[in-house]
């Protein structure tokens, strides 16, 4: 099976911290590399050849989804699947598919050798391709950390690539036919073969109906017969992103295939690349397919091993065929790969755990040959080239970096925080007032409210919407003096709350220990250059303004909502320095924000051109 969902609740595995191939992959490329983009996020902009990628794998399985049995060559109507309400596709259900409505086209229009079935697979790559390609489009320039123009992509070459795919699929089926359909093709003409996660066709994953292709178990095999045997299986092109990964037994490590072909009787996985397979990237795509590898064959109880792994270039056209690693090199990746885990996601790594330790710069020629020679002689190539050079301590890029502790703005001295500074929880003491509570829930977390109080001051403790704390003192009642620690803090409507999480602990105060409210800061200034804008509202799906700030000292992110989303946010550019006055400090998913509330300012101070660049 290709797909193997998750089950958090019987391992404890965050779904959002999991290990994917390509974490790995930049791990190995560098520590650091991986906790910058990682833990503060810090995102590179995203040219417009992604769009070409997209555009190319969706239009490519379009046309593998489909059969020259019931569709012609210029039939307008398309495939298409029913979906959950998450998005996924609704494989369970036998309602909403279109393969069991689909009339059977007369026999004398199917394809009867491989030229045919050529002409008829490129007529249907044109009648998807527009929708595809603008759909990609719609979809990167929904990316407000975009660089580039769409009309940099020229839309032919993505029509070459498509039409590489079709031929390299075609070899397969050429393949298939060759070899009398492989060991399930009597049980599928005898409609009696259908695997338990089936290639995406139009029909329910229950269908044991004899296809129409299918000839007298005498008769010699036909090239549509071998169209439908060698389908292989694929990310159904309706479904939501992510929605078809396959997890690892104990949940921490998840990925997702291309292609699987089936036919043989074995396993074979392919990665499409719509490129021509130069540059180091071609690196990190063994090392992909051989972790695709290893976690095929650790969600088969490490009995089915993959018989083949290739990387399709749709640039040229080739075939990289990538070493399969062996059981003794899958289970140390499997030892590997678990210590990674626990070491990077199991908590939150310190920048110090995440060394800048470049791996080579790799080179390859077309196809993903290896350059000759194949590695970069200056250990620092890489650092050159990355795109956080100008952050990174070990690269020699000199980018300068905001580091004022003061603004004369509006006739008023603004202290500014530097973002390494910024503290977003606070272990406060007090007396417990009005407590309403503590509750023990399923999950090992407490309910509880209270007021509490410190002198003149008064603060709203309650459960932060996420989820609230697991280590809560037994001895928690009115009138105690408590000490709540990691807890995260804001300002309501004039009143100081205290939001408390999984990380927040509460225990009885000693007699001694003072940790005074007054302290507490929830308002911050701060000057940084914009590193990536996140989102913008959209006037449909996003309402709301988000990026991410650099200073000399970090990182924060920015984030306004609706009404509070400031007018010059529509001005503002990657590499623009600007000044946030009086933001409200926060937390999101571990990572620093300051959000734009009541009385928040926004001051562009240096436009990017003026600046150097990143």
């Amino acid at each position: 099976m290709p797909v193997r969902r998750a089950d958090p609740d019987s391992t404890g595995v965050d779904p959002y911290r999991r290990l994917s191939a390509s974490q790995v992959i930049t791990w190995k490329t560098c520590p650091r590399l991986w906790y910058y983009s990682y833990i503060p996020k810090l995102k590179s902009p995203l040219p417009p050849q992604i769009l070409r990628g997209n555009a190319v794998e969706e239009c490519v399985s379009r046309i593998l989804r489909e059969s020259p049995v019931y569709i012609s060559s210029s039939d307008i109507d398309r495939i298409t699947s029913p979906l959950n309400s998450d998005g996924s596709v609704a494989y369970d259900s036998d309602e909403g598919w279109i393969g069991p409505k689909l009339e059977v086209i007369p026999k004398e229009n199917w394809p009867l050798n491989r030229e045919q079935l050529f002409n008829w697979a490129v007529s249907r790559m044109e009648i998807h391709f527009d929708n595809c390609w603008n759909s990609a489009i719609i979809d990167w320039k929904s990316s407000p950390n975009r660089i580039g123009k769409s009309e940099d992509i020229d839309p032919d070459e993505g029509r070459q690539m498509i039409i590489a795919g079709i031929n390299l699929h075609l070899d397969q089926v050429e393949l298939c036919l060759g070899s009398d359909g492989g060991p399930n093709f009597e049980s599928w003409r005898r409609g009696e073969y259908r695997p338990e996660w089936p290639a995406p066709d139009g029909f329910p994953k229950k269908w044991n109906s004899l296809h129409p292709a299918a000839e007298n178990h005498l008769s010699p095999m036909t090239w549509v017969e071998a169209w439908e045997v060698s389908r292989p299986w694929f990310v159904d092109p309706d479904g939501s992103s992510f929605t078809e990964t396959t997890c690892h037994p104990n949940d921490w490590f998840q990925g997702e295939y291309d292609l699987v072909y089936r036919w043989t009787g074995g396993i074979r996985i392919v990665d499409l690349k719509a490129s021509v397979g130069k540059g180091d990237r071609s690196g990190g795509y063994i090392e992909q397919l051989r972790l695709y590898s290893w976690i095929w064959w650790e969600t088969h109880a490490r009995n089915d091993e993959v018989e083949g792994l290739e990387i399709w270039y749709l640039g040229p056209g080739t075939i990289k065929k990538v070493p399969m690693p062996s059981e003794l090199e899958m289970s140390k990746y499997n030892d590997e790969l678990e210590e990674l885990y626990l070491k990077i996601h199991s908590k939150v790594p310190d920048i110090s755990d995440c060394p800048p330790n470049p791996s080579p710069l790799r080179y390859f020629d077309v196809g993903g040959i290896p350059s000759d020679p194949p590695v970069d002689p200056n250990p620092k190539a890489r650092c050159e080239k990355c795109d956080l050079r100008g952050i990174c301590e070990n690269s020699d890029y000199e980018l300068v970096l905001p580091s004022e502790n003061r603004l004369e703005k509006f006739s008023h001295a603004w202290p500014i925080t530097s973002m390494d500074d910024i503290k977003t929880r606070h272990t406060v003491i007090g007396e417990v007032r009005e407590l309403d509570g503590p509750n023990l829930n399923s999950d090992g977390t407490v309910d509880l409210s209270f007021k509490l109080i410190d002198g003149y001051e008064r603060a709203k403790v309650k459960v932060h919407r996420f989820g609230g704390p697991k280590n809560v003192s037994r001895s928690i009642q009115n009138q105690s003096t408590i000490r709540i620690e990691n807890a995260l803090t804001s300002i309501w409507r004039s009143e100081l709350v205290i939001d408390l999480d999984s990380k927040s602990i509460i225990s009885i105060a000693d007699s001694e220990e003072r940790a005074p409210m007054i302290d507490i800061e929830t308002r911050v200034n701060v000057i940084g250059r914009i590193w990536s804008i996140n989102a913008f509202p959209d006037g449909k799906g996003v309402a709301r303004w988000s990026i991410t700030l650099v200073d000399s000292s970090g990182s924060v992110g920015i984030v306004a909502f609706k009404q509070f989303i400031p007018v010059i946010a529509a001005g503002l550019s990657r590499g623009d320095e600007i000044a946030i006055l009086n933001g409200e400090i926060g937390e999101f998913a571990g990572q620093k924000q300051v959000r734009l509330g009541p009385g928040a300012r926004v001051v562009l101070l240096k436009s990017s051109e003026d600046l150097d660049p990143f």
